[in-house]
């Protein structure tokens, strides 16, 4: 299976790029010899795998990053705003010309007992294609979205609210947002209106997309 991997682009910024060739599927949930399950056993009030649920609507969701550390959280998907690739201008239009870019902004609370700082949360996009793409992680000072793992720490009762970008290859869109902790894991899924990109002023014209 193919993971990511830190390209360099323009203007010093850090990207997770896909190392998969496009005749490769980009990457999904690694698999795991944990049960996907391990760490909602005892929670009372766990939403259950396959459950489908509405931008706005809170989950809570438990998952094993390592064989060691098992963390549960509460997850809410607040909202969905597709953007123009001119968001990218000067950092990674170059490397993605025609994807599409979506900015997800969620907020998660530590439910559980464990500190789960710098651990990423499988929450993956799936396109209409039924591809999971994860989020890209972009450094420097690009404050549009900045994705990336939790905050450190992240202890028990912590809270945080985060924007996360992902990008839709080939002229696909969005089907939905999916936890997705483990392959063979029936997802947790939100859906709903997605926000329309920001038309660009009159005179403007956009780079990367025909």
């Amino acid at each position: 299976m193919c993971r990511p991997r830190v390209v360099t682009v323009a203007l010093g910024a850090v990207l997770a790029v896909s190392a998969c060739s496009q005749s490769e599927p980009a990457a999904g949930p690694e698999p795991s010899t944990a049960p996907a399950t391990a760490a909602a056993t005892d929670a009372t009030d766990a939403t259950e795998p396959g459950t489908d649920l509405e931008l706005g609507e809170e989950a809570t969701v438990a998952w094993q990053p390592t064989q060691d550390l098992a963390g549960e959280i509460e997850l809410t998907v607040e909202s969905v705003a597709e953007q123009r690739a001119s968001v990218f201008d000067g950092w990674v239009s170059e490397v993605v010309p025609d994807a599409r870019p979506y900015f997800v902004t969620v907020t998660l609370t530590n439910v559980g007992d464990t500190d789960l700082g710098g651990q990423d949360v499988p929450l993956y996009l799936r396109d209409t294609g039924g591809t999971l793409g994860a989020p890209w992680t972009l450094g420097g000072d690009f404050a549009a979205c900045q994705s990336g793992p939790l905050p450190v720490p992240f202890a028990a009762g912590a809270e945080a609210g985060m924007c996360l970008v992902y990008l839709v290859p080939d002229g696909g869109r969005i089907r939905d947002l999916a936890f997705a902790p483990t392959e063979g894991y029936d997802p947790v899924t939100w859906s709903g209106d997605v926000q329309e990109p920001v038309r660009p002023r009159p005179g403007r014209t956009e780079r990367g997309r025909g």
